[in-house]
């Protein structure tokens, strides 16, 4: 075995591929992505390495094996950039650095022109050297980003448009605005929100060993082309929480499997199958399916106005049955009191999951001189409220200690702002009939005879 240093002539990722100069040698060594160690993989012009010398694939050529550098080289998730400026969380020790537009360097390891739009956002990953000055302190140089986003570099996205169309059709949202085109009015908010959702999951993978992406071994069954018998092989699979529910509340995943056709480093590891609900057969190879993207991570001290779904949130039974009579629809009110225990229950847990996947579910009231939040309650049906439940914030935890119905929750909304009428809509589930009669006797109590 003969170990070269050298340094790096060039190195193309789009290319996997790059030449490295070595003292005493007529000819450069040829080097693949494929033959870099370190978690780092893309090789700048100029930098030290260390490698095994082989024979090449020519007559008279060299190559590289088990190259790693001499230097030190990391990798990081973007936690924001704005006008030429961020910072880099790294990965291998935990630390942060600044990050400015002219320490981008491209293919050839040249510095990125003051006009060159650098295209990067939050949850993005880059690899990048270690520097620190009078000035900035820690501070990330010679940084690389290779332009695709997390998912694509995760994996590889077949027939992209086909299965964000059914995907749009499992989770019955208005995907189409402000899109004219009709064959692909599904594709561009869609896709957008599929991007974003995975770059944040990796970003809570990398940072706070958060396990939203599940792996998992299944039986795939198929019949043999040429002996026609069936057959079942291992193998691997791969899921992620899209944070999308059908419309009876059920969670959406995004399904993949192993690249078999994977030759390099920079290849993806994996391929999107297909979307799944939580109840598909495919889903049941994960023992635990993760969870969807956790946006309120890094908020220390949460808004009042705003529901923090990772808080313990209890139910004050006694208080709530009590005024079962007076606010619980007629269906329920004869119930025994276990029975309507793990209704509230199931409601809540429904809620919950509801102000996940939109924070604006939760809405603000103004009740007894606090202000205090309602969550959607269905008790009767997976996708209408039947009751408002009041929430109160104490210390670490919620306290729900009344419901309310719809229209006394819309009432004390309405002191703060006009509520999102996702579910606080009281007139849309109110029979038409009934109100227009409350509202003409109101008007007669309300007339003066002059």
């Amino acid at each position: 075995m003969i170990i070269k240093n050298g340094i790096v002539r060039y190195f193309n990722p789009s290319a996997f591929h790059g030449m490295i100069i070595v003292d005493g040698l007529e000819k450069d060594v040829y080097v693949n992505t494929q033959d870099i160690t370190d978690e780092a993989i893309y090789l700048i012009k100029g930098e030290e390495v260390e490698f095994e010398l082989v024979s090449g694939k020519f007559q008279d050529s060299y190559a590289a094996k088990n190259l790693r550098r001499v230097g030190k080289r990391y990798s990081g998730v973007i936690l924001d950039f704005e006008e030429g400026t961020g910072t880099v969380k790294c990965i291998q020790n935990n630390e942060e650095y600044s990050i400015f537009y002219k320490d981008f360097v491209n293919t050839d390891a040249e510095v990125v022109h003051e006009y060159t739009r650098v295209k990067i956002e939050s949850g993005d990953e880059i690899e990048f050297d270690t520097d620190q000055d009078d000035r900035y302190g820690k501070k990330a140089v010679n940084i690389f980003y290779d332009g695709r986003k997390p998912l694509e570099r995760f994996a590889i996205l077949p027939n992209w448009d086909n299965k964000i169309a059914y995907l749009a059709t499992l989770s019955p949202e208005p995907w189409d605005y402000l899109n004219s085109d009709p064959e692909h009015r599904f594709l561009p908010v869609l896709s957008n929100y599929l991007y974003y959702t995975f770059s944040r999951l990796r970003k809570e993978e990398r940072l706070y060993h958060e396990k939203r992406i599940a792996v998992a071994k299944t039986e795939y069954k198929y019949r043999d082309k040429t002996t026609k018998k069936p057959v079942s092989k291992e193998i691997e699979c791969a899921c992620f929480n899209t944070g999308l529910a059908t419309k009876y509340q059920e969670e959406i995943f995004a399904y993949f499997t192993k690249n078999a056709s994977k030759r390099t480093k920079i290849d993806p590891d994996w391929v999107l199958n297909k979307f799944c609900k939580s109840s598909d057969q495919e889903m049941s190879a994960f023992i635990e399916k993760p969870e969807w993207a956790n946006y309120f991570k890094e908020m220390e001290e949460h808004s009042e106005i705003l529901y923090d779904t990772s808080l313990h949130h209890e139910l004050k039974y006694d208080h709530i049955l009590r005024d079962r009579q007076e606010r619980f629809p007629d269906q329920l009110k004869a119930l025994p009191d276990s029975i309507l225990k793990d209704l509230l229950d199931q409601g809540l847990d429904k809620a919950r999951k509801r102000v996940r996947r939109n924070y604006k579910a939760a809405v603000p009231h103004y009740y007894n001189g606090t202000l205090q939040l309602l969550l959607p309650l269905s008790l009767l049906s997976q996708d209408k409220a039947d009751l408002a439940l009041a929430v109160e914030k104490d210390g670490k935890r919620y306290i729900s200690r009344t419901v309310l119905k719809l229209e006394w929750a819309y009432s004390n909304a309405r002191l703060l702002a006009k509520p999102d009428r996702e579910w606080l809509d009281p007139v849309k589930e109110a029979d038409t009939e009934t109100l227009e009669e409350k509202v003409r006797a109101t008007n007669e109590e309300d007339r003066i005879d002059v």
